[in-house]
């Protein structure tokens, strides 16, 4: 009798003890990237990919914060209600709530602790109580507002609609008066210098690359560029989180806080780095190769302004930040994958022996998918801040 009264209670300390293994930050990155690509516009555009994910992030970290003396369990159901929460007030409107609730069912199983539990209810109200405090510092962003955009007199270098997108304006015209995070404060000061006008003397050789290495049949663009249009294809947040992931594996799971403090930069850096992207799009209207070119057949269309590249400058900007975390090295040694290229052809897989190239390869792709100058992407790698003294402001 007691040694089975033992056991049960050697069982019973095993169950109360049961946590998720892997990194709980890193599980919701991956989930809310995959709501992100789910929801019914068919994906977030740029500025909002950046802006929510941010948002998600400073309630895990404020979560992380207050609960960083409980159990390893505790924090991580905590930063669950965090993540479930802000992430349904991201996606109101929506018909993401049974992801949401998939996502929450599904890692609350893992991390076992159970609805009789007192713990299970104080740990919920902590990461409640966080969304709440950061969605409603974050109500007035001006995500919403209405910003009206008129087309220009088709003149040369001036951004017209791109056959075949779905935009009747721009995309998002608002995005570039969001409220940045982190207390980055006037996002124009970071504004892109001017590209390079159509007429001058250098633009001819500008548009003449562009002409002939993004062209879908392009007799000079190398495979190795072809499949770089195709891999960087998907959201450069997603993908940006996932090389953060690849070169930090599972060192933080066992750390929540730090781990929560790492992604809330990578996000804050990603979310500011739309809105100047955005703020320099909107302040040079500039046309897209496929307008100065003339062409109809666009290859992979984008319906924003040309200047500057925002997959280049989020690249930049995350690897900005990434790079302190890695011993404050460009080396990496990571195999990067990727099945959002939009083309059908199955996993990518790519190894990134640098910060630089990957950068690099984010910021050109662009160029071979014949969406971007050279130009766009060589302004765009040259990151804005990531973040101040207050980093951890939201």
């Amino acid at each position: 009798m007691m040694k089975l009264s033992t056991l049960l209670f050697a069982l019973s300390a095993g169950i109360a003890n049961a946590e998720y293994s892997g990194d709980i930050v890193q599980y919701w990155v991956d989930q809310s990237g995959l709501l992100s690509n789910n929801s019914l516009i068919g994906g977030l555009q740029s500025p909002p990919s950046g802006w929510f994910e941010a948002v998600v992030q400073a309630a895990i970290y404020v979560t992380a914060v207050q609960t960083k003396n409980e159990s390893l369990a505790f924090q991580q159901l905590a930063v669950s209600h965090a993540a479930h929460d802000s992430l349904t007030w991201t996606f109101h409107g929506t018909r993401n709530y049974g992801n949401i609730f998939k996502s929450a069912q599904d890692i609350l199983v893992k991390i076992n602790i159970s609805e009789s539990d007192d713990r299970y209810w104080r740990a919920a109200a902590i990461g409640r109580k966080a969304a709440i405090k950061v969605t409603n510092a974050r109500q007035d962003d001006k995500l919403n507002n209405f910003v009206n955009y008129v087309y220009n007199p088709a003149t040369p270098g001036v951004y017209q609609r791109t056959p075949g997108s779905a935009f009747v304006a721009p995309d998002t015209p608002q995005a570039r008066y969001l409220r940045t995070f982190s207390g980055l404060g006037d996002i124009t000061r970071f504004r892109a210098p001017p590209p390079p006008a159509w007429n001058s003397s250098e633009y001819e050789a500008i548009l003449n690359y562009v002409k002939a290495q993004g062209e879908k049949n392009s007799t000079v663009r190398t495979p190795y560029n072809t499949e770089t249009a195709y891999f960087w294809r998907e959201s450069s947040t997603i993908q940006w989180n996932r090389v953060a992931h690849n070169i930090v594996g599972n060192r933080y799971a066992k750390d929540v806080l730090t781990s929560a403090k790492f992604y809330l930069q990578v996000n804050y850096a990603l979310a500011n780095a739309a809105i100047a992207g955005w703020d320099s799009k909107a302040f040079y209207n500039s046309w897209r190769p496929v307008t100065a070119i003339r062409r109809t057949d666009i290859w992979l269309p984008s319906g924003k302004n040309e200047y500057i590249s925002t997959h280049a400058i989020f690249g930049g900007a995350a690897a900005a930040v990434i790079k302190p975390w890695n011993n404050g090295s460009d080396t990496i040694d990571i195999l990067q994958s990727t099945n959002g290229t939009g083309a059908g052809i199955g996993v990518i897989m790519r190894r990134y022996k640098s910060l630089k190239q990957a950068v690099k390869d984010n910021g050109d792709s662009r160029i071979f998918g014949g969406i971007h100058f050279q130009f766009s992407s060589d302004v765009g790698k040259a990151t804005v801040e990531a973040f101040e003294k207050g980093w951890d402001k939201f």
